[in-house]
């Protein structure tokens, strides 16, 4: 879901049944990062059909769907807004383009930690960074964190996605919260010391590789695809980032968005939600992360701390 930014204007998309113009009282304008353009317009034409609401849908790149968020530079205006990441909802939210959400079907159904501590926003699904392993050359004894795939025992056995991918920054922005910025940068260059291949473009490739048997072990999103043959354990203290959906300030139809976002945590929607993008419904118990939140203010430095250990 995480796409760079090219410069051109998000794409329009209708639920089959919007009609209405976007600017209609009854109608709520959706700005999504999705590579599957007809997957939300034909999810919300449920809610437009139950509601007599029309949901208009404008897909753009990340991050310059949050640029132009940010920027008032969408027309219409977004009512809603839906990121693959905490860190670019963060940002919308530190800017103050967002409205509270006070809403009890929210408290009751998504547990608080995939929630902001202010209200402004929360998660639609997540997904934890899981360690990968191919189980005849791994003991999984020896791995009970992220840092531990720096040893060298693992020397010329690991294989890494990009440092690119947001899941591997954001990984290294929780390291430093734990670790801190020293011993954070020397676990991710014993990281690159071990690497037995260059690391790949996606996560995909990374598990076929190790699949292969051309490496032993690697990191890589819970819902990634992996054989029969390979083996998933989740740290100790894991690293989750969520899909998040926030209610924009300059909202148009302020009351309907927030029903739009009640309906998107509703029971039923959130199973065939996570059917559908391989994330992890909110309603699932989980051990709570307090690296969520904290880990999105961080990504920035977590790329410079990549590029000094080499980390591409």
């Amino acid at each position: 879901l995480v796409l760079a930014a090219c410069g051109q204007g998000p794409a329009e998309t209708e639920s089959p049944a919007a009609t209405a113009d976007a600017t209609a009282p009854e109608s709520v304008v959706v700005y999504a990062a999705y590579e599957d353009k007809t997957y939300l317009p034909a999810l919300f034409n449920e809610f437009t059909q139950k509601t007599g609401i029309v949901v208009i849908v404008r897909n753009g790149e990340v991050p310059g769907i949050v640029d132009d968020v940010i920027d008032s530079r969408v027309d219409p205006v977004a009512d809603v807004l839906i990121t693959p990441s905490s860190y670019g909802m963060w940002r919308v939210s530190e800017e103050g383009e967002l409205r509270p959400n006070y809403s009890e079907l929210v408290a009751a159904n998504v547990p608080e930690w995939l929630r902001d501590p202010d209200k402004y926003w929360l998660a639609l699904g997540y997904r934890q960074a899981e360690i990968v392993y191919d189980a005849a050359q791994v003991d999984p004894a020896g791995i009970t964190a992220y840092e531990d795939l720096a040893a060298e025992s693992f020397r010329r056995k690991l294989c890494l996605s990009t440092s690119a991918l947001a899941v591997n920054r954001s990984v290294i922005a929780m390291l430093t919260l734990k670790l801190g910025r020293r011993d954070a940068e020397l676990a991710v260059r014993g990281w690159v010391a071990n690497l037995a291949l260059p690391p790949f473009e996606t996560e995909a490739q990374l598990v076929q590789a190790i699949a292969r048997g051309e490496c032993a072990v690697g990191i890589a999103s819970s819902g990634t695809t992996v054989g029969t043959r390979l083996a998933v354990l989740v740290p100790e203290a894991a690293y989750v980032d969520v899909e998040a959906v926030g209610v924009t300030r300059h909202a148009n139809n302020p009351d309907a968005a927030f029903a739009l976002v009640d309906w998107l945590v509703g029971t039923q929607i959130q199973q065939r939600h996570a059917a559908q993008t391989a994330l992890l419904p909110v309603s699932t118990d989980a051990t709570a992360s307090h690296y969520v939140l904290q880990v999105a203010a961080g990504t920035d430095e977590a790329t410079k701390l990549a590029e000094r250990a080499r980390y591409r």
